[in-house]
């Protein structure tokens, strides 16, 4: 019998929790110490000067741009400027067709961003980004979407549950973790703010180097 197709753009955090009993919790580990090796990582004077020209220009733009407009204006770069390409072994993706079984369901859709196995087409996924223009509105919930992808690369990577993703609401980042049937998010940084940009960067290169260590050992 052919599952129920679900569609990760139409999803959200309280249909997630009715179909596939999965809960948000106050903290987790692993996403304390994702944050944590975050804030030990060290940024050169390129990636200083990287994210701050892209910063003033999302300071300019910010309020009149589209979501692609954001994408490519200021999203795009920070992401390209962490380099996820590890040759036959890791990469970054943008709008590549994602879909697993979970559940009764068949769970499906193209993410914004995707940093899985694989070079030239993703394998196992190990983090998912949704972007997201506005703040929350009728249009749907972007946390929701990326916990529906993320449930996807869980189901899809047989040997990690640990999910690590990430979405943005206008200029406000927020880091997240699915692990087992379990998520958490962090607080808000804004990009528009130096310390918090910092932030944005170096957990964004923790992260790289997280996957490294993880390729190690599997």
């Amino acid at each position: 019998m052919e599952k129920e197709k679900l569609y990760m753009n139409q999803l959200t955090r309280q249909k997630l929790y009715k179909l596939f009993g999965i809960k948000r919790v106050q903290t987790l580990a692993s996403l304390d110490n994702w944050l944590e090796r975050g804030k030990a990582t060290s940024l050169n004077e390129k990636e200083l000067l990287i994210a701050k020209t892209f910063q003033e220009i999302l300071i300019k733009n910010i309020e009149d741009w589209t979501e692609n407009e954001l994408s490519l204006g200021f999203i795009g770069p920070i992401l390209n400027m962490i380099d996820f390409k590890i040759p036959y072994q890791l990469n970054f993706f943008t709008q590549r067709p994602l879909a697993a079984t979970v559940g009764d369901y068949e769970i499906i859709g193209k993410p914004d961003g995707l940093v899985a196995g694989g070079s030239a087409e993703p394998e196992a996924p190990y983090f998912n980004f949704h972007e997201y223009k506005r703040d929350v509105d009728s249009s749907g919930d972007p946390a929701g979407q990326n916990l529906a992808a993320m449930l996807v690369g869980q189901a899809l990577n047989e040997k990690e549950d640990l999910i690590y993703g990430c979405y943005v609401v206008g200029r406000n980042w927020y880091f997240m973790v699915l692990q087992g049937k379990e998520f958490t998010i962090s607080k808000d940084y804004s990009a528009v703010h130096d310390d918090d940009l910092q932030v944005i960067v170096q957990t964004l290169k923790a992260l790289r180097q997280i996957l490294v260590d993880k390729l190690a050992v599997i």
